[in-house]
């Protein structure tokens, strides 16, 4: 037994030294490190005599000898470092600011972006907001001296992107905000780029937020953690999108379970650890009391109620920066609330309030100020740059030019002359082009006096007639007019010269449904945003749907059923438009040709549709459906 237990024994002793060393060389690098943040480089030397040789050791010599490291030798530096929760960032900037300068030469430098990227986060999220778009401006400068064709180059200029974004989602700005982050995904999609996508659909989740469509939330962050499955080693955003899931699920309730899952994921990563505490919190706060998971939480945590883990995890996050210092508090406060802790819980939300006023050094609103200002100067500056080769080549040139110049002034001169005669020559076309868009105008405007002389006039005539098929005519023959004079009262309105359609239906559907409205109770939708028509197209087209909508009020509707009627104009991938109209009647007869109809309304239609090199379908689903494709002018023009 002796024997068995001496060999025993030291084999302990050998393990639990070794154990003992390799803390010991890890407690000396940490030492190592802070000395070299601190700019103690003497006491990082000495330390380093201790250090044991292994390739970190070389980077650090490097950089306390202030030799040459390489960008990657620093990136690796500082993504070590930033990790470190007992590390202000603060300190890891200024040895950026101190260490790293602007690399030279013609290739951009990827890991050196990589680190401004990185500083300017990280700032950004200490609420160093000013100092974080100052050393944006700084990059997005180093980047744009480089060709967009290049695809490291277009991956990095989509990649700085983001400090924009965040700026749009402090300001609340959700429309710009997410058609940029849009964009950049589609960015990296088309560069196949997958941590990229990671990335944006990070950024997209925060807005959609904002939105409250919480399920597309959690549908992009689970998109994003299948993208996560096709890379080789976890993206920077991998923890992060899983605490936007953690918060998702927490907040829709009912999947305890998985939740848990994902916590432990994040609680047994050390250096995500300090962050799954405010997600206990979020947990804690939708928990009943007597909870069986409540209980296992507070057992995990070997304390006996809620106050006692708050207390506990307040300490543990010290080292938490401004913002995710905020999200524990603010979660404490609530998860005090839930479990009936009140005048504990205003005491954290006081806390909180307090910690959102120190999380921006400088007025918030002042800095999203200065940095609009920034952007706007940046244009103005390029301007201006420009300006200035442009000043400097001319001089050049003015110079060499010297013994032409008497030339040069007598052609200018000549030149000058002409310029004059030439103005003149404007002025009196341009005064000739207005007057002639004032008469264009009063002709329009006379069009439709007379159209609404002619409407006035089958008006009277219609009261004298008492056959109802001449009756039925003249007030469909009133009916067309009134639909052109609607089209020449809008070009009067107009100084584009174009008819708005989808203003035009709605006063031609009520005009309609106002002749009608004694009998039919009628249902309208109309889809035809920003659909802008010349006169040549508006008066064919406008007669057309006239006569259908007419057909449709006449044949299809009844006072015993819900009627309804949709009209649509769309803009076909191959530049036709496409016109439906659709009721809910009993349709046209299945033998019915609409090309060989005996109708004057739909002959009228079928002329007017091969004059815009249309065609047209009609079909009974539901109801009649008529579907119009065709040209405007310009397409009809090219065709011609």
């Amino acid at each position: 037994m002796r024997l068995l237990l001496s060999p025993l024994l030291f084999f302990f002793s050998f393990f639990g030294f070794a154990q003992e060393k390799t803390n010991n060389q890890q407690e000396l690098t940490n030492k190592i490190e802070v000395f070299i943040l601190d700019q103690k480089l003497d006491s990082a030397n000495y330390y380093l005599k201790l250090a044991k040789n292994d390739s970190y050791k070389l980077i650090l010599q490097k950089i306390t000898n202030r030799e040459s490291a390489t960008y990657k030798e620093y990136l690796d530096f500082i993504s070590i470092n930033g990790d470190k929760s007992y590390i202000k960032y603060q300190k890891i900037s200024n040895f950026i600011n101190s260490y790293v300068t602007e690399p030279k030469g013609a290739k951009i430098n990827l890991d050196y972006v990589e680190i401004k990227w990185l500083q300017i986060s990280e700032l950004r999220n200490n609420g160093n907001l000013n100092e974080a778009s100052s050393l944006q401006r700084e990059l997005e400068n180093y980047v744009n001296k480089f060709n967009s064709k290049d695809v490291n180059v277009l991956k990095v200029k989509t990649k700085i992107k983001t400090h924009l974004i965040v700026m749009y989602l402090i300001e609340k700005d959700i429309k710009n905000g997410k058609k940029l982050v849009l964009e950049c995904l589609n960015t990296a999609k088309e560069l196949n780029d997958k941590e990229l996508q990671i990335m944006f659909l990070y950024y997209l989740s925060d807005f959609l937020v904002e939105e409250g469509k919480l399920q597309e939330y959690i549908d992009v962050s689970e998109e994003s953690l299948e993208l996560e499955k096709e890379l080789s080693r976890k993206s920077p955003f991998y923890y992060s999108t899983i605490e936007h899931l953690i918060d998702a699920y927490v907040y829709k309730g009912g999947n305890n379970e998985k939740v848990t899952l994902l916590i432990n994921e994040v609680y047994n990563n050390t250096s995500r650890r300090i962050h799954s505490y405010s997600l206990y919190m979020e947990l804690l706060s939708r928990l009943e009391k007597t909870s069986p998971l409540m209980l296992a939480i507070l057992k995990k945590f070997e304390v006996k109620n809620v106050p006692e883990l708050v207390s506990k995890l307040d300490i543990l996050t010290n080292d938490l920066n401004p913002n995710n210092k905020f999200r524990y508090i603010d979660g404490a406060s609530r998860a005090l609330f839930t479990h009936g802790y009140y005048d504990l819980a205003f005491k954290y939300k006081d806390k909180a309030i307090e910690n959102t006023k120190k999380i921006y050094s400088q007025d918030l609103s002042q800095s999203l100020a200065d940095y609009k200002t920034e952007q706007a100067l940046k244009v103005k500056e390029k301007e201006i740059t420009n300006e200035k080769e442009k000043t400097t080549l001319y001089s050049v040139i003015a110079s060499l030019s010297f013994i032409l110049l008497l030339i040069t002034l007598v052609v200018l001169r000549k030149i000058n002359k002409q310029s004059n005669e030439l103005s003149e020559k404007n002025k009196i076309i341009n005064k000739s082009l207005k007057e002639k868009e004032l008469l264009v105008k009063e002709v329009h405007h006379r069009v439709k006096n007379n159209f609404q002389i002619v409407s006035s006039l089958l008006e009277l005539q219609t009261k004298g007639i008492e056959d109802e098929k001449a009756l039925e005519l003249a007030n469909e023959g009133k009916n067309r007019v009134k639909s052109m004079a609607l089209i020449h009262q809008k070009l009067y309105q107009n100084d584009s010269g174009l008819i708005d359609f989808d203003e035009y239906i709605k006063l031609l559907t009520k005009e309609l449904s106002s002749l009608y409205s004694s009998a039919h109770n009628v249902k309208t939708s109309i889809s035809s945003e920003n659909m802008m028509f010349d006169v040549d197209t508006a008066i064919p087209l406008g007669l057309i749907i006239n006569e259908i909508i007419t057909n449709s009020y006449k044949y299809a509707f009844r006072n015993d059923k819900e009627n309804n009627l949709s009209i649509s104009i769309h803009k076909e991938d191959n530049e036709d438009y496409r016109l439906i109209i659709k009721d809910n009647g009993p349709g046209l007869s299945d033998d019915f040709n609409v090309k060989k109809t005996k109708s004057l309304g739909l002959r009228l239609v079928n002329r007017l549709v091969k004059q815009l090199h249309g065609t047209l379908k009609q079909t009974n689903n539901g109801g009649a459906k008529f579907e119009i494709y065709f040209k405007d002018s310009n397409t009809r023009q090219l065709v011609n």
